[in-house]
């Protein structure tokens, strides 16, 4: 079996709480910041301008719900596969630089879905519930990337972290990274880079987009070299 559909049929067992996960935080996120000021707009695109623009006051709450699902997503997708034959097969004919780009590729594919999921679930609720007008802008296209972009940077490190410490490490300082970005918004803090408005120079967020995009690289080399050369047996 190749190691990209091992990795899919691995994770469809688990389908359900990915699903349950991409849908629950965001609606919570949405409810929660359904009173902000956000949730006033006239029109959807001024809603996710000022949800996803910057972490303020008043919707502070929905990102830091947002960064914890997140988290939780990744406990579900990169969770240990030690205990299936087919994972042990990879392991003993040390062919473990296929699977790990696998299951690095399955990250990017669910946090796009993850991103996706709260755009619509916000859009939606923003439509149907607040009753704005539906307005498309070409800058929502580029908070998107900007902000799986980030998630994802978050996730290589996490992933890093996970293969060259321990499991409980990893989760306590993308948490950290996370709370901190959240509350104290500023440009040493990761997230601070996913925000449109606070990144309001055009050079300023494609530099920093091709960083995170550089270091999201550079840790997946790192995670597969120290994962080729674990020893496992």
């Amino acid at each position: 079996m190749k190691p990209m559909d091992l990795e899919f049929t691995l994770i469809k067992m688990d389908i359900k709480r990915i699903v349950i996960t991409c849908l629950l935080f965001p609606l919570l996120g949405t409810l929660m910041c359904s009173w902000s000021e956000a949730f006033s707009s006239q029109h959807l695109s001024e809603l996710f301008a000022r949800l996803f623009g910057a972490v303020t006051t008043s919707n502070w709450m929905y990102w830091l719900m947002i960064c914890f699902g997140y988290v939780v997503l990744l406990q579900i997708v990169w969770k240990k596969r030690d205990q299936y034959f087919e994972h042990k097969l990879f392991i003993l004919l040390r062919d473990t630089t296929s699977y790990t780009m696998a299951r690095l590729l399955a990250g990017v594919l669910f946090t796009l879905v993850y991103v996706l999921s709260s755009f619509l679930i916000t859009g939606g609720f923003g439509l149907f519930v607040s009753h704005m007008a539906f307005s498309f802008d070409r800058s929502l296209v580029l908070m998107f990337v900007s902000i799986a972009v980030n998630l994802y940077w978050h996730a290589s490190v996490w992933m890093l972290l996970n293969v060259y410490a321990t499991y409980h490490l990893a989760n306590v300082v993308i948490l950290a990274l996370f709370f901190v970005g959240v509350k104290m918004p500023t440009p040493f803090i990761p997230l601070y880079y996913s925000m449109a408005d606070l990144v309001r120079s055009s050079s300023m967020f494609w530099s920093a987009l091709m960083v995170e995009l550089l270091s999201i690289v550079v840790f997946g080399y790192w995670t597969i070299k120290r994962v080729k050369h674990a020893d496992y047996i």
